[in-house]
């Protein structure tokens, strides 16, 4: 068995190789089909037990949060095993990566009725153009689109400021898929109060929850920790990484919550 330890620098600095998201992907994809599951499951714990500090770990785990990461890597047998290693090892962050479950509340989403008579005779082809357009008005009509290509078009504008996107991840019922691209976006996924939205709406997808969380403040952990409304797996998710950095605090001073510890560096809101 390859030292663990080895491993992972291998693969954090294949990833951190390069600038560009999809290549840093592939050179992670190329890195995970070397190892077999029992491997595999013992590098990715390793790598939850390094602090988010390090701005390399920081987007190698920013990079597992989109399952699509390990599936496409792995494909859906090679997932199986390595949840079934996980389970076995008793690895309980690492078998959370390898789960597809449900959104803890599932429900109609786009349009409010008092939209929806606004909206109604607008296709689906001009709303994809509106989304593109510079017109603040129109594009703030569209925040609500159940359409994933006009939401990628907004996301993509430079037009829409934190403040929307934030609107878009709070708003319930919603879209676990379109949640999913607010999480998985190049921008808007480096934004803490949009990853904060996303995690604390049970309409999205408890493996993007449960990646998202070990990026919150240990104050939003308690919230999390304590919502009725979320997904177990995503409470227990809080509950031990509270535990994990009582433990650490007991023994080692750390920095104070205001000044984003535990959180990387993600960036602020738009003026």
């Amino acid at each position: 068995m390859q030292d663990i330890d080895e491993a992972l620098r291998g693969i954090l600095k294949d990833v951190n190789s390069y600038p560009e998201e999809k290549m840093s992907v592939e050179a992670l994809s190329v890195r995970l089909k070397i190892y077999p599951p029992e491997e595999l499951v013992l590098v990715l714990s390793s790598l939850f037990d390094l602090s988010n500090e390090s701005p390399h770990v920081r987007r190698l785990k920013v990079l597992l949060v989109d399952p699509d990461t390990l599936t496409g890597a792995l494909g859906a047998k090679g997932c199986k095993r390595a949840y079934l290693v996980a389970i076995d090892k008793g690895l309980k962050k690492v078998s959370r990566l390898f789960t597809d479950l449900p959104p803890h509340k599932i429900g109609p989403f786009g349009y409010d009725k008092e939209e929806e008579a606004k909206m109604e005779f607008i296709t689906l082809g001009q709303r994809r153009t509106m989304a593109k357009s510079g017109v603040k008005d129109t594009l703030d009509r569209l925040l609500s689109d159940p359409d994933p290509l006009v939401i990628m078009s907004l996301l993509d504008n430079p037009r829409i400021v934190e403040r929307d996107v934030i609107k878009m991840a709070s708003k319930r019922p919603n879209s676990p898929h379109i949640l999913k691209q607010l999480a998985t976006h190049r921008k808007w996924s480096k934004r803490y109060f949009v990853i904060k939205a996303i995690v604390s709406n049970p309409y999205s997808f408890p493996r993007i929850s449960v990646a998202l969380v070990e990026f919150m403040l240990t104050q939003d952990l308690r919230e999390i920790a304590g919502d009725g409304m979320l997904h177990p797996q995503l409470k227990m998710s809080a509950e031990e990484l509270l535990e994990e950095r009582s433990f650490v605090s007991s023994s080692v001073s750390l920095a104070d919550d205001d000044d984003w510890s535990g959180c990387g560096s993600y960036e602020g809101e738009d003026e």
